[in-house]
């Protein structure tokens, strides 16, 4: 159960779980100004500890307004016209398509926050927040906050989730001061790179490949995509002898796939294409590069039928070649 107090709500902790604490949401009197509200396409689910994460639309509205006013938190307009004005939201359901949970989310100056986050079920908070680091993580965002009462449970919690203390601030709660600490997460960084020896094993896993391949040391043309330290993602440029470059079908790990890291892993394989003499570039049309089809439009490939396959196609400018023979 919620229990309010002073703009935010808290649950008692129970016996047997590492923190009963379900939630939090602090009443803002200003409205914030969301400039990644497309971060994440309307028709993308994630599956996280047991709930799946979207982002809230005009589908929601009602079940996101009934949801908040339960937990006793008035927003300062209605979530429609929230959404309209750009701000983003999140949302919790479980296996049976319930809402247990929301949060919102911005970035201002390079830094994610979040805030009204509220749930109502062990775990559901915690997977809202994985949801915007990881938003944040796919935007090239290093940093994330968010503000909880001092005096209250959550900084324990939001510490060992990762955050650390870095300031205070007063906010106002229907003339109430209620003294806040700001927590904040450093996020590893997403890379898309050359492969090095010490990545064979998690090729090996990813790709079904003998790993001694790759232990030899780094493979030209070889890339993978990386999170912090550890590999997630595997790319490579095979070259077929004729100034044709093949680009393999990326692999990821299942919590990285339709994240936008199959073009970015695509484009890397290109630009190693074009720098190292080949002509054209060739990747197989997959279901996933199908959704990026006006993402690589957009950095000149163009879909064809080769051979019997759908195919993308980059033709990369000869930069010896006059202008009448371009």
């Amino acid at each position: 159960p919620l229990y309010g107090g002073s703009g935010f709500a808290f649950a008692r902790q129970s016996p047997g779980r590492e923190s009963g604490i379900v939630g939090f949401t602090m009443q803002l009197k200003s409205v914030v100004t969301v400039t990644y509200t497309a971060c994440m396409p309307e028709t993308t689910a994630v599956i996280s500890r047991g709930f799946e994460i979207h982002p809230v639309n005009a589908d929601d509205v009602d079940a996101g307004e009934a949801f908040y006013l339960a937990a006793g938190v008035r927003l300062i307009s209605p979530l429609a016209v929230l959404l309209q004005t750009g701000n983003a939201f999140l949302a919790a359901y479980d296996e049976s398509g319930a809402l247990r949970g929301m949060v919102r989310f911005w970035d201002e100056d390079g830094t994610g926050w979040l805030d009204l986050l509220v749930s109502t079920a062990p775990g559901a908070g915690r997977a809202l927040i994985r949801g915007v680091e990881r938003l944040a993580q796919d935007h090239g965002i290093r940093f994330v906050r968010l503000a909880a009462p001092e005096a209250s449970a959550l900084p324990a919690v939001m510490q060992r989730w990762g955050y650390r203390p870095v300031g205070h601030r007063e906010d106002d709660d229907d003339g109430k001061a209620v003294r806040m600490l700001v927590h904040e997460k450093r996020l590893a960084l997403l890379t898309v790179r050359e492969q090095r020896r010490a990545d064979a094993p998690a090729i090996g896993d990813l790709t079904g490949d003998d790993p001694w391949v790759y232990e030899q040391g780094a493979r030209p043309g070889v890339f993978v995509a990386a999170d912090g330290d550890n590999v997630v993602g595997f790319v490579s440029v095979r070259d077929t002898g004729s100034g044709l470059a093949l680009i393999t079908d990326p692999k990821l790990l299942e919590g990285y796939r339709s994240r936008g890291l199959e073009l970015w892993m695509i484009e890397r394989s290109a630009t190693y294409a074009e720098t190292n003499g080949y002509h054209t570039a060739h990747a197989v049309a997959t279901p996933v590069l199908d959704g990026c089809r006006r993402e690589l439009e957009d950095r000149l490939w163009h879909r064809e039928e080769i051979e019997g396959k759908a195919t993308y196609v980059r033709r990369f400018r000869d930069l010896d070649a006059s202008a009448d023979e371009e």
